[in-house]
């Protein structure tokens, strides 16, 4: 019996080493139960999910599409700009030609005018001494 003893005594604690890792094994690993309803609902959330994503790249590629379409306008609406301002930059410079040509037409018709009450003046007296001339001769010959 004391070989047997041995045996079972070395065997022991060989026993122990793996009844306690049996038994840290059970613990860690858990079973969890899922209900079929549990599983429906979770394909059903997974399903909701990928179509709700497809939905967002839908939604993306549209949103890109209208961005570059707005990219676009606003380009032409800034070449349209700047075609504008450059005719009307052209059309100042020639309403500022035409002002100045008018500008010194008018400044020449003044300087005209300028002569011309001169002349107005020296008519009047040149009027108003052959009136007095034809006065005193009218007196003289009466």
């Amino acid at each position: 019996m004391c070989g047997t003893h041995k045996r079972l005594s070395c065997l022991l604690p060989v026993l122990l080493l793996l009844c306690v890792g049996v038994l840290r094994a059970e613990k860690q690993e858990r079973w969890y139960l899922t209900s079929e309803t549990e599983v429906r609902s979770i394909e059903e959330y997974l399903l909701n999910s990928e179509l709700e994503k497809r939905s967002w790249l839908l939604q993306a590629n549209e949103l890109r599409r209208i961005s570059e379409n707005l990219n676009w306008q606003l380009a032409g609406a800034r070449e349209a700009q700047r075609k504008l301002e450059q005719s009307f930059n052209e059309s100042e410079a020639e309403w500022l030609m035409k002002l100045s040509l008018k500008n010194g037409e008018i400044a020449e018709l003044a300087l005209e005018a300028e002569k011309h009450k001169g002349a107005k003046r020296l008519l009047v007296a040149i009027i108003a001494l052959a009136g007095w001339i034809i006065i005193i001769a009218g007196r003289r010959l009466f």
